[in-house]
């Protein structure tokens, strides 16, 4: 049906027109029927009278069609508005209806998003972009999958951290799920200034909303509408995006959840593969190199790091893996701050580019092999609620937008991680378990044999010597010999049960100490005395501090240490050789030390001879009787008074023995100044010849030699002493004052550990001993 027109001005013209034309017409006709009824008199008369009824006539009825007309006119115009209502309505709900229709059945979110804009458009101002923007919420992050109008390229491919977005859009759309609107931008300016800020795609909107679109209670995103024109967005006309926004926000959130279903069953396929290979071996190295290397490949990424740490700053790499021409971290790397800020959160983190990440204020990190690293995600690994490592795959050569699904695949596969380390790590201590089972019971059944045998020994001596007394015609002086001996065996006999006994108690803690002011230097003193009889081949060197005074301790217990430490040198020191005592003051603390040229105790045994019956079992030590219960002792009763056989954190041998050749007798001079006050045992060759032979006699744990020296130099020495296999191990330091570079590779290809520079300072010399001996 045609619209009727709304102008007044034609109302009013219309009804005068119609007004004027029935006047006219009605008066003519009045006229004639008055002069053919003889009303009309003279004309002088009722003309005039009859002009002024007239005229009276025509304004009453030119007005009552005045008031017609605006009458007319409002009936028009509502009727009008009304039928441009209805018809907004129906093309509104055809839109909607559209849409609805368009949007059923799955698409993919930009076939959403280019269906939804096209419906949305038409109850837009032309001036108005729009954005459609999809929210993740295992990312916290926004991604825009659609975008139309003036400015549509500024939003276009845009995405938007939930961190990184205005704080007002964040607080009004995403937390409270209420729309933003600002209907002209200058009236809001503080409000627009930080909004513009933080999101200067939109800077030059002068009308703004950000519409909420949620489904099921869940936000899937978010709708942006811009444009350059105040007044352009106003409650009212956001209503129709905002109805149809419910519409999309359905069909987003059935196609999240058809992708995440189908990402899902992905991903539970190829974390059953991983978690099948991880699972197959229980060696935790497997596991990692099994689940790490997959995960990296299937992710395209450039590293995978595995870290372990029992706290955020105690990370540091344990496992790696790198795709070809990635620079390795290294195994024990530490600086690792998206790792570390994940630990701290107990949550994934996910770092799209690192340089523009304000949570990182400093992405290129101190450590070098961190440097090219842009892109990171990081989660923790948690065993039984507490902290054990962390899981980072990280882009060194660009940007990258982690998927939800990425987030979800490492978040499975360090879950993996976890139950596979929990087994490795339960395995592991059943096997330790069963080792130290089976090592009880081959303990059990060696101190059986040792007993064995050391009780025959002297029982076999007491039975022979008291029957030869017995059974034979002896004289006065064989029967002393023999009860003598008797008596010997029988003391040794009651000391081996003295000593099973006095551990046990040591052990159970029934052990009582007396404490008194004993001089530790007359109590070594006295035990090298009761010693040297028994010792032609060992002369015993004392070295005591006199500034060691007295101390409170048991001081038959510790002349007992004294006596298992002295019998010890002597008898693993079979060929001889010097033993010293020394003791020393150092803060509050008493050290005693014995030193012998015995056959040493190897790294792996340092720890297991002192348990119960711990002997080392060598070639060498076979034919040397003993329990395996005087160093336990020692270790005992030391722990009694509160101290501790070895200094902290040493390893190998006791003594550190270093054999200096020098033809120079002043350098020797200075290195035995130098080293007096270490605790380094020392010796001298002026010569290769007889610095070898040295070296084969005592067996140094470190050499340092001079190059030019008379009969053989440093570097036929060094020669043959890697031509002998009970000697090639043992590390060469040369010193030379040749500077040279040629000199000095000339060192390292006959097999050098290291150099040393003449002249040398003290401290220089000192350090670099420290670092080539075993201390």
């Amino acid at each position: 049906m045609r619209k009727l027109p709304r102008s007044l001005r034609f109302y009013v013209a219309a009804s005068t027109f119609y007004a004027a034309l029935v006047f006219f017409a009605v008066q003519y006709i009045y006229t004639i029927q008055l002069a053919e009824s003889g009303l009309i008199v003279a004309r002088h008369d009722t003309g005039e009278i009859l002009a002024s009824i007239q005229l009276v006539s025509f304004v009453v009825w030119f007005g009552i069609s005045l008031i017609a007309a605006v009458i007319m006119h409002r009936l028009a115009s509502a009727l009008a508005g009304a039928r441009s209502a209805e018809e907004q309505k129906q093309q509104e709900l055809g839109s909607i209806f559209g849409l609805s229709a368009a949007l059923a059945g799955p698409l993919e979110l930009e076939e959403i998003g280019r269906q939804f804009l096209a419906a949305v458009r038409k109850a837009l101002d032309p001036s108005v972009t729009v954005a459609l923007i999809v929210y993740d919420d295992v990312l916290e992050a926004f991604r825009t999958v659609a975008a139309e109008g003036p400015d549509d390229e500024k939003l276009r491919g845009q995405a938007y951290s939930a961190t990184g977005l205005p704080a007002a859009i964040r607080t009004r759309v995403i937390d409270h799920r209420q729309p933003f609107l600002l209907p002209d931008t200058s009236a809001n300016a503080d409000t627009w200034t930080k909004v513009t800020q933080e999101m200067p795609q939109v800077a030059r909107a002068r009308s703004f909303a950000a519409l909420p679109l949620v489904s099921r209670d869940r936000l899937v995103g978010t709708l942006l509408l811009v444009s350059d024109r105040a007044g352009a967005l106003v409650a009212d006309r956001v209503q129709m995006p905002m109805i149809m926004g419910q519409y999309v926000a359905g069909s987003i959130h059935s196609a999240l959840s058809v992708s995440e279903a189908e990402a899902r069953a992905e991903r539970e396929a190829l974390v059953n593969r991983v978690a099948q290979r991880a699972r197959a071996s229980l060696d935790p190295d497997e596991i990692l190199r099994g689940t790490v290397d997959s995960l990296g490949r299937v992710l395209g990424v450039s590293r995978a790091i595995v870290a372990s740490g029992e706290s955020e700053d105690a990370l540091n790499v344990s496992y790696e893996w790198d795709a070809p021409g990635v620079t390795p971290v290294g195994r024990g790397a530490r600086s690792m701050p998206v790792l570390q800020f994940a630990a701290r959160l107990g949550r994934t983190v996910i770092v799209t580019d690192i340089r523009e990440d304000r949570r990182f204020a400093e992405p290129a990190t101190s450590d070098p092999s961190q440097r090219g690293v842009v892109a990171v995600a990081a989660t923790p690994i948690r065993v039984g609620g507490q902290l054990k490592g962390a899981l980072a795959l990280s882009q060194t050569d660009r940007p990258r937008e982690w998927s939800a699904n990425d987030v979800r695949l490492i978040e499975a596969v360090a879950h993996e991680l976890r139950v596979a380390i929990t087994s490795a790590e339960a395995f592991e201590k059943q096997r330790l378990a069963v080792a130290e089972l089976e090592r009880l019971n081959r303990a059990k059944s060696d101190f059986v044999s040792i007993v064995s045998h050391e009780f025959r020994t002297p029982l076999t001596g007491i039975q022979g010597f008291s029957e030869m007394m017995t059974n034979e015609d002896l004289t006065l002086a064989e029967m002393r010999e023999y009860a003598g001996d008797i008596n010997k065996d029988a003391q040794r006999l009651n000391r081996m049960i003295n000593e099973m006994l006095d551990l046990d108690k040591m052990e159970s803690g029934r052990m009582q100490l007396h404490h008194e002011p004993v001089d530790l230097n007359a109590i070594a003193t006295e035990s090298a005395d009761r010693v040297r009889p028994n010792a032609p081949t060992h002369p015993l060197t004392l070295r005591l501090d006199p500034a060691l005074g007295t101390i409170m301790g048991d001081r038959d217990k510790l002349t007992q240490v004294l006596a298992n430490l002295l019998n010890n040198a002597v008898k693993y020191s079979p060929n001889g050789g010097e033993i010293v005592v020394s003791t020393r003051v150092e803060g509050t603390a008493a050290h005693l030390v014995v030193r012998d040229h015995g056959m040493g105790i190897p790294n792996e045994a340092l720890e297991s001879i002192f348990e119960r019956y711990g002997r080392v079992e060598s070639r060498a030590t076979r034919y040397i009787r003993g329990t395996g219960l005087g160093l336990p002792i020692v270790r005992q009763i030391v722990q009694l008074h509160g101290g501790g056989p070895f200094e902290h954190g040493r390893r190998g041998r006791v003594v550190s023995k270093v054999v200096f050749c020098e033809d120079d007798p002043m350098i020797r001079k200075l290195v035995q100044t130098a080293l007096r006050a270490t605790t380094h045992e020392v010796h001298f060759a002026e010569n290769g010849a007889k610095g070898l032979a040295l070296i084969d006699r005592v067996r140094p744990d470190v050499v340092f030699s001079d190059v030019a020296m008379p009969e053989m130099d440093g570097f036929a020495m060094a020669d043959a002493m890697h031509a002998e296999p009970e000697l090639a191990h043992i590390p060469i330091v040369f010193m030379t004052a040749s500077v040279q570079r040629e000199q000095i590779d000339e060192c390292f290809r006959h097999g050098a550990a290291g150099h040393v520079a003449k002249p040398f300072t003290m401290t220089e010399l000192r350090a670099r001993v420290a670092q080539f001996s075993k201390s």
